[in-house]
């Protein structure tokens, strides 16, 4: 796992039972999830040197009261757990402090300002706090956060490059619903065809790490959310996808070698553990790697 340590501040008190937390940290920002038990009470204080996004997904009951720089922002005791779910935007250096009392979870998403969009909306959205509920209302935005939240649930099985993307695109879908100024359109352009291969060879070269997609979008003079955009139109679907898609490929060739266990193969073609490699390759193949081998080997030829 990842270390996270791009803070100036970050505190933590549990004031009861402790929370569950997990974390997955990428080369320009990171995640976090926090899983608070039904009577459990915990304060939060931190400063950034990132752009940082939370989200509560809170249950009925649940008290909540925010402050940024010494300012309450919101004070709200949940009626039910369908209601609104509460945002918030901390630019870099901002305090915010929050104390909770009741279940739930907070998602938080923390981004290197640097690696933001130069697209000017997107820019001054980063640069602005705020702390809304309307966001939810907006399809993308909620289909995002929930796919972020899952991945960060399920021990981060599609990794940094997917988390990227993610986070860059919940910025610029963000900026849009809040602001209500759409993004900068890039020039269309397609990858050609030496500077698809070039991607291509890249990723297969390196698939038992974890590449970004600031990486990618780099070898071809690209934005990474535009990168994104048009690998998707080359390919049919996007660069994390396509990883996932290759090191099941390699794994397959792998298991032809039985002196190799099933857990080494998946840490040699990227994935976390054995358990995120059967879950893709059940998915891709039909099969688990285990059924997978064992019908290699007995139709092999003796």
């Amino acid at each position: 796992m990842n270390k996270v340590t791009k803070f100036v501040q970050w505190e933590d008190r549990s004031l009861s039972e402790d929370p569950i937390d997990t974390q997955f940290a990428w080369a320009s920002g990171s995640v976090q999830m926090r899983r608070t038990a039904a009577q459990g009470r915990s304060e939060r204080r931190l400063v950034r040197c990132e752009l940082a996004i939370g989200i509560c997904f809170q249950d009925a009951g649940t008290a909540s009261q925010w402050w940024l720089d010494g300012e309450p922002v919101l004070d709200r005791i949940r009626t039910s757990a369908g209601g609104p779910h509460d945002l918030v935007i901390l630019p870099p250096g901002q305090e915010f402090f929050g104390r909770s009392s009741g279940g739930g979870q907070c998602l938080w998403i923390f981004i290197d300002p640097q690696s933001i969009s130069d697209d000017g909306p997107v820019k001054s959205f980063a640069e602005r706090s705020r702390v809304d509920c309307s966001w939810a209302k907006d399809h993308l935005s909620r289909a995002i956060i929930t796919e972020l939240a899952s991945e960060c649930e399920n021990g981060f099985p599609r990794g940094p490059m997917f988390l990227e993307t993610a986070s860059t695109a919940l910025v610029a879908q963000l900026a849009y619903v809040l602001d209500g100024r759409p993004p900068r359109v890039e020039p269309f352009c397609t990858l050609s065809a030496p500077k698809l291969r070039l991607v291509m060879e890249y990723m297969e070269s390196n698939l038992d790490r974890n590449v970004t997609l600031t990486e990618l979008a780099a070898l071809v003079d690209l934005t990474p959310r535009y990168f994104c955009t048009v690998f998707k139109q080359a390919i049919g679907r996007p660069p994390h996808q396509f990883q996932i898609e290759q090191r099941v490929e390699r794994a397959k060739s792998l298991l032809r070698q039985p002196p190799i266990s099933v857990t080494d193969i998946a840490l040699m073609v990227g994935f976390s553990s054995q358990s995120h490699l059967n879950a893709y390759f059940r998915r891709i193949v039909g099969v688990t790697p285990a059924r997978y081998r064992a019908a290699i080997l007995q139709n092999k030829p003796h």
